[in-house]
């Protein structure tokens, strides 16, 4: 799928691309990896999958020394091992062809680095199904623009349906769709500041409010830059007056910006 049409309003699985089961038998995945196996959701249970994926193991510290995305994805899940060894030897996940990867309870617990999901988008993945996602993992993949599903979506994608990217967002609030329909952060940002998407209408009837909520509400982002009132619950996008990252992510956040504005 070319990036700037990702995601189509139909989400269907590409024939010429896999899917990559990370199972708790870990010579089942190394089966994936290198001998070319191909499994189906119907083959396996729940049970089978992976539960408790840490985003350590997705991109140990070391990895994240790294600030290319494509450099962090060489080394995608280096830190999975068995008996010793990687399961995931370097570029292993970035030349297998996968475009799903699938895992069971709690995806992504762990520490918050968004080099986790990054290593899975760069080596080609899209589409992430799992029984249930960490908060702040989950937030980094939509930031990313990176579909998340649940393993009976799987199954009917795997049976050749086309399934609304509305399945994939509707429990999301507003803006927060609104994110990852449009690809992600970056893109959604772009299409805002140019005027070709629309937020959603604030809140325009007064209510007493707190002070941080005052606050916010003196830098919320509106179209008609009327003063809105927000209360617990409201999606709404703010602007902020500064912000910092820390040295593991410094470098990668200056890249990513001098990307996207140069």
């Amino acid at each position: 799928m070319n990036e700037k049409l990702w995601p189509p309003l139909k989400i269907s699985l590409n024939p010429n691309k896999r899917v990559l089961f990370l199972t708790k038998d870990l010579d089942l995945i190394r089966k994936q990896l290198y001998e070319g196996l191909d499994l189906k959701m119907e083959d396996l249970t729940i049970d089978d999958l992976l539960d408790d994926i840490n985003t350590d193991v997705m991109t140990p510290a070391w990895v994240c020394f790294d600030y290319d995305p494509s450099k962090i994805a060489e080394n995608a899940y280096a830190g999975l091992l068995h008996d010793g060894r990687r399961v995931f030897d370097a570029h292993a996940l970035k030349s297998g062809n996968f475009e799903v990867i699938v895992s069971g309870h709690r995806k992504g617990t762990g520490s918050s680095r968004e080099t986790a999901p990054q290593c899975e988008k760069w080596s080609g993945i899209r589409i992430v199904i799992a029984a249930s996602f960490a908060p702040i993992h989950e937030r980094n993949n939509i930031n990313l623009g990176q579909l998340m599903g649940d393993h009976s979506m799987l199954q009917r994608l795997q049976d050749g349906e086309s399934i609304d990217l509305g399945e994939f967002t509707n429990k999301y609030d507003p803006v927060t769709r609104m994110i990852l329909e449009n690809g992600g952060i970056f893109p959604f940002a772009k299409k805002l500041t140019a005027g070709e998407i629309k937020l959603p209408e604030i809140n325009k009837v007064s209510r007493p409010m707190t002070i941080a909520e005052k606050i916010i509400s003196k830098k919320l982002i509106s179209e008609d830059s009327t003063k809105g009132f927000v209360k617990p619950g409201d999606a709404v996008l703010a602007s902020v007056d500064g912000g910092y990252s820390h040295e593991f992510t410094t470098a990668q956040v200056h890249e990513f910006l001098k990307i996207e504005y140069g």
